[in-house]
């Protein structure tokens, strides 16, 4: 389906693998000691278990990144510059590929990201990152009855804040964008002496080269919530698991495939989605624009959809149904609804059908969120002239705080999804050029996105 299985592996390690730089000599690098990282790794989506990674790191050429993934099965990722392994454990199979094109040295970001500031941040280097830039740490609070400072930096709508030890040891790695918060626990740091099979495809495992996608495959970026950044070329024919419904619901525009609706609900209950207030508004907003379009089929849809526990059935169809416009479905809506419903008191309840988004007020960042899902279910240019309609009240003196946030965050979002959609850096690059007022802030946006 996608150019190459390398890449769902390569996404199977999440964002901590992207913009992999290699350097020239297989097996040549040798060392006395070596980084060991345990981290765990939590967001807005999954603050009560979050995720374990360790990361090994050799120099600049040598690298290695292990996560559990359910049951007994594990990915690794082995690099050893200008190689790349991924390992499918359970599978006893490896898939090789060798990248050229490169800058010779082993990067590992902790943020996904093309912007400068977070893609220069890595596991290993992270007090350097804060200290390069001039940043004096001040005094923290008593963790475990021992001394802490931290170190914070902010680059246009993101703040980084770094916990140490007195010994300099991170603790905690707090990451706050507009999209959300991710927090990353050091559950061990240090220094050990150097083990060259860290850095070695394990025993008993059969190696393939990987098809050759082309000379920056190995530099894939992955946004916040893990997917991909390059379009797919196909459509996806069934949901089963978490990547399969984030390459449907972020592309849906290029490949609508209504039929996979069901499963695709199913399996953001599972994910989690409908337990946060951050992730709740842009899959509601998503859904809706989808009901829109098939207005035929969401009465079967809505009674298929039993299945979901009560809790969510009440309060996301109930947004989803409403937030359509769609009379019919606003009558489903009112049938369905088990009371107050704290995702409309709070967001409204107007269609958000393009031709009535005169109508919306954009007050919260969750509102551009919704913007974007209605965007990527139905690829409407208006949903994006809407968002970049904030963008001006980052140059005016006269606006709020709140207003400046949510500004920050819409320019933070138009330049992460430019990346990841060509339609969305088309659309910017034309509004740049036709609308004087939005031309200084896209500019600056298409820049960025572009990695300049």
């Amino acid at each position: 389906m996608y150019k190459s299985k390398l890449q769902v592996l390569l996404t199977l390690t999440l964002y901590l693998c992207s913009v992999l730089g290699f350097s020239p000599a297989l097996g040549a690098a040798k060392f006395e000691t070596m980084q060991k990282m345990v981290v765990r790794c939590l967001s807005d989506q999954d603050v009560q278990t979050g995720s374990i990674r360790t990361i090994y790191r050799a120099g600049s050429t040598q690298g290695r990144l292990e996560e559990a993934l359910t049951g007994s099965r594990q990915r690794i990722l082995v690099i050893d510059c200008p190689h790349v392994w991924a390992v499918d454990v359970e599978a006893g199979k490896a898939e090789h590929m060798l990248d050229q094109d490169s800058d010779s040295k082993l990067h590992l970001p902790i943020i996904s990201s093309r912007q400068k500031e977070s893609a220069a941040l890595e596991f290993g280097q992270e007090v350097d990152f804060f200290k390069t830039r001039g940043v004096k740490p001040v005094e923290g609070p008593l963790v475990d009855g021992k001394k802490t400072s931290i170190y914070n930096f902010v680059a246009g709508p993101v703040q980084f804040d770094l916990m140490v030890l007195e010994s300099g040891l991170p603790l905690k790695l707090t990451v706050n964008a507009p999209r959300g918060k991710r927090v990353f626990e050091y559950v061990e740091y240090c220094t050990m002496p150097y083990e060259a099979e860290k850095f070695q495809v394990p025993p008993a495992v059969t190696v393939v080269e990987a098809p050759k996608p082309g000379s920056n495959a190995a530099r894939r970026h992955y946004s916040t919530s893990g997917s991909a950044t390059h379009e797919p070329t196909a459509p996806v024919k069934e949901i089963k698991t978490s990547y399969d419904l984030q390459i449907w619901q972020t592309y849906y525009y290029l490949f609508p495939e209504p039929a996979l609706l069901v499963s695709a609900v199913k399996r953001m209950e599972a994910d989690g989605t409908f337990d946060s207030l951050g992730s709740s508004p842009p899959a509601c907003a998503f859904l809706a624009s989808v009901f829109a379009q098939n207005a035929d089929k969401i009465a079967a849809w809505v009674e298929e959809l039993r299945c979901l526990s009560p809790e969510h059935r009440e309060l996301i169809l109930p947004v989803a149904l409403k937030w359509s416009g769609n009379e019919k479905a606003i009558d489903l809506a009112g049938k369905i609804t088990g009371g107050d419903n704290i995702l409309l008191r709070e967001l409204g309840s107007l269609s958000l059908a393009p031709d009535k988004l005169d109508k919306l007020k954009i007050d919260s960042p969750s509102h551009l969120d919704m913007l974007w899902g209605c965007f990527m279910a139905s690829g409407d240019r208006r949903y994006l002239e809407k968002i970049m309609s904030v963008l001006p009240w980052l140059r005016k003196k006269d606006v709020e705080l709140s207003q400046i946030i949510i500004a920050g965050a819409a320019e933070w979002s138009l330049t992460s999804n430019c990346y990841q959609h060509k339609r969305v850096m088309q659309i910017c690059e034309e509004e740049m050029q036709n609308n004087a007022e939005l031309k200084e802030p896209l500019m600056g946006i298409l820049r960025n996105s572009r990695g300049k």
